[in-house]
């Protein structure tokens, strides 16, 4: 596990950086480090360590979240379908499959199969300059993170929303799960356990309410792509 000591060594030689700096530093929307806040409070409390599955399958370096072992599965499972869905790309990687499928961690609480979409099929992937464990790393975490929500904003599932709805909260169920972005009237449970989430964090965060309907722009002219900002 030579290649696991490495990359954690690599993640943790920087200062705790600026979250909020960082989301700017990529171009996105200023909605973005809203966004950013309440994603981090609900998933890590902002702790880039941190992460939810198997405490066995966790990089040495990572803190599993407290969580009841059916969880800490469901999370490991959630891990390994989306490691196998995009077998074909991310076999290609010279890290193996054991290091992608612990759960999801980070700042952001990013699955690695979703965190690494946008490498998918290119010699970045590879050759290993990107990794399972970049979810952990502060910068490149955030770069999925807003990479992420830009891939939701332009499912058609939010496009097609009334423009009264094309809000934060959508994003934030999109986070939870894309298939949630279009559920306004919250009719799945998912849903409404995002919300009263969310509105916890935004009251810890002391944020007011009115956050949630926040607006997200539909185009971000000055976001360059994640494999521009993690070439």
């Amino acid at each position: 596990m030579a290649a696991v000591t490495v990359v954690g060594a690599a993640i943790y030689s920087a200062r705790k950086p600026s979250f909020d700096r960082m989301i700017r530093r990529t171009g996105a929307p200023p909605e973005m480090v809203l966004l950013g806040k309440l994603q981090r409070f609900t998933e890590s409390r902002g702790n880039p360590r941190t992460g939810l599955g198997q405490p066995e399958l966790f990089p040495d370096f990572a803190e599993p979240r407290n969580a009841s072992r059916a969880a800490q599965v469901a999370e490991s499972k959630a891990a390994g379908i989306g490691y196998d869905r995009n077998a074909a790309a991310y076999s290609q990687s010279p890290y193996p499959r054991e290091m992608w499928v612990f759960g999801s961690g980070g700042p952001y609480g990013m699955l690695p199969s979703s965190a690494l979409a946008p490498w998918r099929g290119t010699e970045a992937l590879r050759r290993g300059k990107v990794t399972p464990y970049d979810v952990f790393n502060p910068w490149r975490a955030t770069v999925f993170f807003v990479d992420y929500a830009h891939r939701l904003v332009n499912r058609a599932e939010f496009r097609e929303l009334p423009p009264a709805h094309r809000t934060l909260l959508a994003l934030k169920r999109g986070m939870a799960s894309p298939g949630l972005i279009g559920d306004y009237n919250e009719a799945k449970a998912r849903s409404r356990t995002t919300r009263h989430n969310t509105e916890k964090a935004a009251r810890e965060l002391g944020l007011d309410l009115s956050v949630l309907d926040t607006p997200i722009p539909l185009d971000w002219p000055r976001y360059p792509g994640a494999a521009e900002l993690v070439p």
